[in-house]
């Protein structure tokens, strides 16, 4: 009899203990463990029924047992109205506190302002692969404090590689894209002022005008031919642009609405009083894209056009770039598909590759005026002597090939588009309309013609992102407004190591409800001896 009475409660305890495990396995997922601790469980149990048969009978007829039941309906009714009441709140009255002290969780006064005064329905599609990256959860939990602030905010979370219907939005990973059904405007930078000024542009009717110069034998927007820049021009009118052919033929300037002058490889010379007035256009916070091609000759043909570039600290190379490696296979090794370095403009295409074919080199100058902002944005990814910018030419002006000539070439890695700002009052003044000259010089034309760059309405290639890209950051109108975003430096908790993450997990579903659990244990078996705690 002693031996029933100590067997059958070890045995309960046992199950208890069991029982407890098998739901933390449950909880973490580990479900080889879960199912041997549920047999285990289910084991014990059954012994200690056997055990304790009358006692486990007359458990479920007990005072105790009604009492429980009694206190159990008790809680769950509580717990129901409380519920019951949180849906009618959460539903009437949508309340939120945000009790950060920065502020993180909530929209500046301007912002707000803005989303009030809304009175035209914006679609906004966050475009993430991964949604669960550190970028994109902040750039989501951003935008549904837009949505939660204006019924006229609708936000959606889009794969770019599955939600094909989609691709006439001509965008790529993570892009953000605010329309209306009028226009859109895409944002890759995650910060309230970026998403603010889209919305406010989106609410703004006005084009802007593009003019690509013409008269020196360059590629012409209303060419379908396979040299022809027609397919840029249709990309540009689904950007809500208005491109136009220019000439100086006809026109004595250039046009004071001009958002963006483009030269698209010219193979003849830009008269000097032509040069003059674009330097004058550029002096006055101008913005220009230049597509050069190679020299067919030791002369450089667009030499005027190239001194006004090292004017505004952009040095073009007269030569032509090779790489032996990496390059288009099918056009050899005067198309290298260089690695892009960090800007706006290549933001989209870090992991993209895209081959410039017959480009020469562009390198940013390192002597060149204080206020000028001057980066590379692609460059040839082969080491020295496997790329270079070859210089040496053949008796009939055509490049030679035979290798790279130290002192004369052009060294790795060699630079293939760079990107100029001019600083004003030596800022960059980001809150008010293009304030700064803007100019972009590609050595390549062949990238952006028809043959390359492919049907804007069909497919969307890496080719109409990076020119798409270039265009937007050279038009940016500026941020039509100024919000000044928290300083979190002093706030930066340190990130846990993954030994410490395991330690806390073990903690608090192990150790403290084991540790509770056995003091639970221990003061009744101490009653049930008849001890006193």
């Amino acid at each position: 009899m002693t031996e029933k009475n100590v067997v059958g409660p070890l045995f309960g305890f046992l199950s208890l203990i069991l029982c407890f495990v098998s739901i933390v396995c449950l909880f973490l997922k580990t479900w080889i463990a879960f199912w041997i601790f549920v047999v285990l469980f289910t084991v014990t149990l059954v012994v200690f029924i056997i055990f304790r048969y009358k006692e486990f009978i007359n458990f479920f007829v007990s005072r105790q047992l009604r009492y429980g039941t009694n206190v159990t309906l008790s809680i769950f009714g509580v717990l129901g109205i409380a519920i019951f009441i949180n849906i009618i709140v959460a539903q009437r009255f949508d309340l939120k506190a945000d009790l950060t002290e920065l502020r993180e969780n909530s929209l500046s006064e301007p912002t707000q302002k803005i989303l009030k005064t809304l009175d035209k329905k914006v679609n906004v599609i966050a475009f993430f692969s991964d949604p669960t990256t550190s970028r994109a959860n902040s750039a989501i939990d951003k935008l549904r404090l837009y949505e939660r602030e204006s019924d006229f905010i609708s936000v959606s979370i889009k794969n770019p590689y599955i939600e094909t219907q989609l691709v006439d939005t001509k965008l790529i990973d993570e892009t953000i894209v605010f329309k209306t059904e009028e226009k859109e405007e895409s944002v890759t930078i995650v910060s309230e002022q970026k998403f603010t000024s889209a919305i406010l542009k989106l609410l703004q009717n006005r084009t802007k005008k593009i003019f690509f110069l013409e008269g020196h034998g360059e590629s012409e927007i209303d060419d379908f031919n396979n040299s022809g820049l027609s397919w840029l021009k249709t990309a540009l009118e689904n950007q809500n642009y208005e491109p136009n052919p220019f000439s100086f033929l006809t026109e004595k300037d250039i046009p004071n609405d001009c958002e963006l002058l483009v030269i698209a490889g010219p193979t003849n010379p830009l008269p000097q009083k032509e040069i003059g007035l674009i330097d004058k256009y550029l002096a006055k916070n101008g913005k220009l894209l230049v597509l050069f091609n190679p020299s067919k000759n030791a002369e450089d043909v667009n030499d005027s056009l190239v001194q006004l570039m090292k004017k505004w600290g952009i040095s073009v190379g007269n030569d032509l770039v090779y790489d032996m490696v990496v390059r288009d296979a099918n056009l050899g090794p005067s198309a290298p598909a260089p690695n892009f370095e960090f800007h706006d403009i290549t933001r989209p295409l870090a992991n993209n590759q895209l081959a410039f074919p017959n480009s020469r080199s562009v390198t940013p100058i390192n002597n060149r005026k204080p206020k000028l902002i001057v980066k590379s944005l692609a460059k040839t990814a082969s080491p020295i002597t496997v790329s270079w910018g070859e210089t040496g030419r053949k008796t009939d002006g055509k490049f030679s090939s035979d290798g790279y000539t130290p002192d004369e070439d052009t060294p790795a890695p060699v630079s293939i588009a760079t990107a100029v700002e001019e600083l004003i009052n030596s800022e960059i003044e980001t809150n008010s309309e293009s304030n700064n000259t803007r100019i972009v010089v590609f050595g390549s034309t062949q990238f952006a013609m028809n043959y390359f760059f492919g049907d804007p309405n069909l497919v969307l290639t890496a080719n109409h992102v990076l020119i798409i890209n270039t265009i937007n950051w050279l038009t940016e109108d500026g941020d039509l407004i100024a919000i000044t975003e928290p300083d979190k430096s002093k706030q930066v908790l340190r990130r846990m190591t993954v030994q410490e993450a395991n330690l806390i997990q073990i903690i608090s579903l192990f150790l403290i409800p084991i540790t509770v659990f056995i003091a639970g244990i221990v003061v009744w078996w101490q009653r049930r001896v008849g001890g006193k705690v």
